[in-house]
């Protein structure tokens, strides 16, 4: 009797404090700006923070428009635990699109003494000479600069796989000979092993691989390793893209723009 008068009070008090969960979610939901993916991102947040792997490392984190407005003055470590050296900015996508806050994100990250790099968001439909134009025309680089960078994630769904990899090449040619240096192709493990690897073996591999094991692809030549997409970084709201590289300092800037 006793047994069930306690299971009767356990359970009470967990309608009691299922019931105030609701009212309380219920009312951040309407009385806040969240969108769907925000609300998952909260939730995905609270019940699982990314191990940052160790070791002779140096971190960063790359951003866009997705990250909203940026308090730079509160940018400085990742997790509250390793130190930011470089930031990677979305510049631009396809052939005329401009990513809203690349200019203050650039100017900014250098500003606070961040090693700073610009990427183009490859869309596989679209000609990729106007893509390069779009690149050429909004991102300047200057010395101490990370290389250009082309972000190649998708197929395309109007021309051959031959076809996409000739426009691939031919950005990443004209990008060459404007800025004078290798650009660096940013993609997820995957996609590089299936359609990359074997033609573009002659670049740096900035590679997305979430799955913490560490050194996803040490039988191939990556350079930067993005190992998270759900980093917290004090002065970000929301998800944060966190990345490493294989080495100090002093091997990472013999990367950089002279």
């Amino acid at each position: 009797m006793v047994a069930k008068k306690v299971r009767n009070r356990y359970k009470r008090w967990f309608f009691i404090l299922l019931g105030l969960n609701i009212i309380y979610f219920t009312f951040q939901f309407y009385t806040l700006p969240l969108s769907i993916n925000q609300v998952k991102n909260y939730f995905f947040q609270f019940f699982y923070s990314p191990k940052v792997p160790t070791g002779p490392y140096i971190y960063g984190i790359d951003v866009s428009e997705y990250q909203g407005i940026i308090n730079w003055e509160s940018v400085s470590q990742i997790n509250d635990g390793h130190q930011i050296n470089f930031v990677i900015v979305r510049s631009t996508a396809g052939r005329n699109k401009r990513d809203r806050f690349f200019t203050s994100n650039f100017r900014e990250a250098k500003k606070h003494n961040f090693i700073r790099g610009a990427y183009h968001y490859y869309r596989p439909n679209e000609n990729s000479n106007d893509q390069a134009s779009n690149f050429i025309k909004n991102v300047k680089l200057a010395s101490g600069d990370l290389p250009p960078i082309l972000d190649i994630e998708k197929i395309s769904s109007v021309q051959s796989l031959k076809s996409l990899k000739a426009g691939i090449k031919n950005w990443l040619d004209i990008i060459e000979d404007h800025y004078g240096i290798k650009p660096i192709i940013y993609t997820g493990a995957h996609y590089y092993k299936d359609y990359l690897k074997d033609e573009f073996t002659n670049y740096h591999i900035w590679i997305a691989n979430y799955n913490q094991v560490e050194d996803p692809l040490r039988s191939q030549n990556w350079s930067l390793w993005q190992f998270s997409d759900n980093g917290t970084v004090r002065g970000i709201k929301g998800p944060v893209d966190l990345d490493l590289f294989e080495g100090n300092l002093a091997d990472f800037k013999k990367y950089l723009l002279k």
